[in-house]
């Protein structure tokens, strides 16, 4: 069943707590890579809410709801900036430093975009409640409408088969795989899929 449209708004554009529920969403939809560094959610959510750097966040919001969120890097900048210092105060010294490895390779490497014309979409989740109800397709429609780039890029978990079949859908194609070497169990993927989606 779809809902209702959400309004969607760039997180810089709303107020803290709606920062929380986003960063609540964002920890709920990749719980089980992060749950290696705590368990907590709550923990989770006060470790990572720094990182969030609002003006390249859209969110779904119904109800005073946040129902999904979705992010853009390009070569202007990421959507995610962490201090290792914040982690290290949530986490420990130990998993804190860890942390910022381990994510700093996902959201501080450099971008492989062709062209300063293409953008990266990251950080795709839906609340559990909102899951199969039309809000990551709301997002990602707005998403084009806003920042009409020439291409749209994203990876996504081979595992995650929802979410692969929902880019197919929006017009999205696989163009390289990458073979997760380590820790496959833990993170719970075999492999990245590579999509993009040409806006012409």
């Amino acid at each position: 069943m779809v809902m209702e449209q959400p309004a969607i708004h760039r997180l810089s554009e709303l107020d803290e707590r709606y920062l929380d529920q986003a960063v609540l969403v964002f920890v709920e939809g990749f719980y089980e890579p992060l749950r290696y560094f705590s368990d907590d959610k709550t923990l989770l959510v006060e470790a990572l809410k720094h990182s969030f750097v609002k003006e390249r966040f859209f969110a779904a919001v119904d109800g005073g709801r946040v129902l999904g969120i979705l992010a853009y890097s390009d070569d202007r900048g990421r959507a995610h900036r962490l201090n290792r210092s914040e982690l290290i105060r949530a986490f420990g010294p130990v998993k804190g430093r860890l942390a910022y490895f381990m994510m700093g390779r996902e959201f501080h490497k450099p971008l492989e975009l062709k062209d300063d014309n293409q953008v990266y979409i990251e950080s795709v989740a839906t609340a559990p409640e909102a899951r199969g109800k039309g809000i990551a397709t709301a997002l990602m429609n707005d998403l084009f409408a806003r920042l009409p780039f020439g291409a749209y890029v994203l990876e996504v978990a081979d595992t995650n088969t929802a979410a692969v079949r929902l880019y197919r859908k929006l017009g999205f194609t696989v163009f390289w795989r990458k073979k997760q070497r380590w820790l496959r169990k833990r993170v719970g993927f075999n492999e990245r899929l590579y999509m993009i989606k040409s806006a012409h």
